[in-house]
Parts: structure tokens; sequence; C-alpha cells
């Protein structure tokens, strides 16, 4: 048996589609919920993250959330290499990140980056984010953050640590 297709009813609903779209991602951009969208449809690295240059100073604390695949001791090593001591913060175990209140990140100038990696995705202050992360992300007034990732999954390790910081070093958005 053949089946006919309908090219014209293919080519309408290929316009259908396209203005149903471009109507989301627009209606998104303007109410600075680009990232979000992008993300429902697994295009999460197309948007930038809303970063405001005017929380924490460039010689802030750096916060570091999610469980790492290297020691606390190992971290700590890298941030003193990297001339940063004294610097770090860490919640590393699940039960810290599921109870910590992240709505205090807000407009809070004691933290000038955040580096995320694998967390519980029930955590308080998510709201109606699909996570806190995402929450972070598209939200103005908190702190830059960047996610640690390694083969596309978050995953903290010494290599992405690294990177991330002489990345912001060398950008001059943090101070050594």
């Amino acid at each position: 048996m053949v089946t006919h297709v309908n090219i014209m009813n293919d080519a309408s609903l290929l316009g259908e589609a396209i203005r149903y779209f471009t109507e989301e991602l627009t209606q998104a951009f303007k109410n600075n919920n680009l990232k979000t969208v992008l993300t429902k449809y697994h295009y999460p690295d197309l948007a930038p993250t809303i970063v405001d240059n005017s929380i924490g100073s460039p010689d802030g604390k750096i916060l570091v959330i999610g469980v790492p695949s290297c020691k606390l001791k190992e971290l700590q090593g890298i941030f003193n290499a990297f001339g940063l001591k004294g610097r770090l913060e860490c919640y590393t175990d699940y039960e810290s990140i599921q109870r910590y209140n992240f709505r205090n990140l807000m407009y809070n100038d004691k933290y000038r980056l955040i580096i995320v990696g694998p967390m519980p995705h029930s955590t308080y202050g998510k709201d109606e984010f699909s996570s806190v992360i995402n929450r972070m992300e598209n939200t103005e007034g908190f702190p830059c953050v960047r996610r640690a990732t390694a083969n596309g999954s978050l995953k903290i390790t010494k290599t992405n640590i690294k990177q991330i910081l002489r990345e912001e070093l060398e950008s001059g958005f943090l101070a050594a």
C-alpha cells in the first residue's frame, strides 16, 4: 500500500510551527526568559547567561555548589595556586545543597562567582524554574553562574575548575 503525502499540508504545518516557535521565542526574549525556553527545547547553550557585573567585586568569594569528583583539599589547592586563597566557599554534599537557601545569593555582594556542579533537582528556592541553576542563570540579581561540565554533564573536576578560574581571571572578571 502506498501512502500519499499532501505536500501542501506539510508546508502549512511547517509554516504554523515556525510561527509558533518564533512567537514563543520572541515572548521569552521580551520577558528575559529566553534561556528557559531554549532549555525546554534542549538548546540551553544558545542563550547567554545573565551576568550582572555589579554583583560582588572582582576579589569577592567564589561559591562552589555541587558534589565534586575530587577532594575538597584538592579544590583548595587549585584556588591557592591561582592566587585565590581564602576565597573558596563550598557546599558539596547533597543534604547541605538541598537545604541551602539560594534566595540568599540574590544581590549578595559577598559573592562574585558561583560554580555549579551535580546537585539535587529538588532544592529550596528553585521556585517555578526546572532547577535552581536555571533560576540563577535566568533571574536578575544573582552573581555570575558557571556550570562545571565534563562530557556534556555537570561534573566538578580539577580540570574544569582550573579552566573556569583561568578564563575568569584572564577576562578580568576575577582578581587574584
